[in-house]
């Protein structure tokens, strides 16, 4: 089986740039011609067939450059057909076959690229030569944020080049109109400019535009793990002998669009990649910063047994628990829940951490450290989307009456040892961040020995099973009444950790899991 020089230089690139991904030549017999890459296993086939036998490339199924695997051996495949039959060659597809040779060029120069910057100019000086367009425009940004980002802007042309056009985009562009329809696309858009007027305005990207103007994003992912990472614009196709010969205007049309499709596949694919393995750095930083700010171990109070335990669904959450000291001797014994269970999240509890501590120096009461952080993260929690509910127990050593708060938080759990059962304390008061100025109340509740307190977060009632039923608080209350009779505050812990394990039937759950069991040990003053 004989494949081009051209198709097969872009072949053996893919799984240089591409890791993880193999391609394979099969004859029209089936028969192996030539292998390109490690074979993954439980990798997922995209099976082009050639004139001359079938191109298969494996790929991990939820791998993010699996559309552009495929765009590029779907090029390769059309290049093969056209070779295969010279004599009815046109214009056209001469255009094609050179794109797949300046892919297979660019392809290896962007996964070299220094920063984010130079792979955009890589990607689109390559696309403006594929192309034959007068200008190619990259933006990066996404429809939902205000402005954009000029990166690179007419390319193939040099600096001296652009000061003589007068052409001077500034940096940042406000993302509306064509641009924010670009941005939000799923594939091409094609606009063309009304004789004597302008598409946008003076100093836009739109108003560069003579005749027409195709616009596709830069993506990476699928589905709803799809990421806009910006757009690829392409500004009027150059005027050819043959469009001159026919007094007419060159246009663009289909075969810029699949030029541009092609390229910010490419770009989609390589700026993607280092997004991830930046993201995946920032992660473990955050996870690191988040798992530094928890309490290094279990707290010390007269009196009291107290154990806690936090379990994050995925790397960085947005549950906390935290053991504050008050200025009259007792100590807050928080447990918070940010909304959501990730990255955002955890930084938006890193920071209710920092209010909670600070707060919790100034005001003996916990009612008045709930009330003064709420406001002070109202404007933060409301412009994040976010919301925090919280609880906390404020305890004196060898003291018996103690004070608790909630904020939208989940049912305090209280275990009365004389009569063998618990109570359930409900939430009165808002969430924080719901209120400019909230106030929040504390209730006393008097302990016995034996008696044993539950803070927990959502993770757990709402843990599911295979059928999708909830674990729920009459099973976790049902539960706490089982373990706490002549048990530590751990084996009671360890064993609500255990039975939701067990009820999970091992698989990892969907939410943020964080529990705080306080245990009555003696006799103590009544405060």
């Amino acid at each position: 089986m004989a494949i081009h020089p051209d198709s097969n230089a872009l072949l053996k690139a893919i799984p240089l740039v591409l890791e993880g991904v193999s391609v394979d030549v099969f004859d029209t017999d089936g028969v192996s011609a030539a292998s390109f890459g490690q074979k993954q296993p439980n990798a997922e086939e995209v099976r082009i067939h050639v004139p001359s036998g079938e191109l298969v490339a494996s790929i991990g199924a939820s791998d993010p450059s699996l559309e552009l695997v495929r765009s590029l051996l779907t090029t390769i495949a059309e290049r093969e057909r056209l070779e295969s039959d010279m004599e009815s060659m046109n214009g056209s597809a001469w255009r094609l076959l050179e794109q797949v040779s300046m892919m297979g060029e660019a392809l290896p120069r962007l996964s070299a690229g220094g920063d984010d910057k130079e792979i955009a100019a890589l990607g689109a000086r390559a696309c403006h030569r594929a192309a034959s367009v007068q200008r190619v425009v990259y933006l990066a940004g996404d429809p939902y944020k205000e402005y954009c980002e000029v990166i690179v802007h007419d390319a193939g042309e040099t600096d001296r080049q652009l000061v003589d056009t007068g052409i001077d985009l500034e940096p940042m562009q406000p993302v509306k109109g064509l641009l924010k329809e670009i941005l939000s696309a799923e594939g091409v858009v094609l606009r063309s400019v009304t004789k004597g007027e302008h598409l946008g305005e003076e100093g836009s990207v739109e108003a560069l535009a003579k005749r027409q103007i195709l616009g596709v994003p830069v993506t990476y992912g699928s589905g709803d793990k799809r990421v806009i990472l910006g757009a690829l614009i392409l500004i009027d196709r150059t005027a050819s002998l043959a469009d001159e010969d026919q007094s007419c205007e060159p246009q663009l049309g289909n075969e810029e669009g699949q030029v541009a499709e092609s390229f910010a596949a490419m770009l989609g694919a390589v700026l993607g990649a280092r997004k991830v393995a930046e993201l995946g750095k920032e992660l473990a930083m955050a996870q690191t910063i988040q798992q530094q700010i928890l309490p290094e171990g279990p707290v010390v109070l007269d009196g009291f047994d107290v154990a806690a335990d936090y379990f994050a669904c995925g790397a960085v959450g947005g549950d906390y628990y935290d053991y504050l000291p008050l200025s009259d001797g007792r100590t807050m014994v928080v447990v918070a829940d940010v909304s959501g269970h990730n990255l955002a999240s955890g930084m938006v509890m890193v920071g209710a951490r920092a209010m909670l501590r600070t707060m919790a120096l100034v005001h003996n009461e916990p009612e008045q450290v709930f009330s003064r952080v709420g406001e002070l993260m109202y404007q933060d929690l409301t412009r994040t989307e976010r919301f925090l509910t919280a609880a906390a127990v404020a305890v004196q050593p060898n003291g018996r009456t103690v004070d608790y708060v909630s904020a939208g938080h989940n049912d305090l759990m209280v275990y009365r040892a004389k009569t063998d059962s618990v109570e359930r304390l409900e939430s009165e008061d808002v969430i924080l961040g719901f209120l400019p100025k909230p106030e929040y109340t504390a209730r006393q509740l008097l302990l016995e020995p034996g008696d044993c307190i539950l803070l927990y977060t959502d993770g757990i009632p709402e843990a599911m099973d295979h059928d999708g039923e909830m674990y729920g608080e009459d099973r976790l209350a049902l539960l706490l009444a089982q373990l706490a009779p002549n048990h530590s505050a751990q084996r009671i812990l360890d064993g609500i950790m255990q039975e939701l394990d067990v009820f999970r039937r091992g698989q990892m759950g969907t939410d943020d899991v964080t529990a705080v069991v306080i245990r009555c040990t003696v006799e103590g003053n009544i405060r």
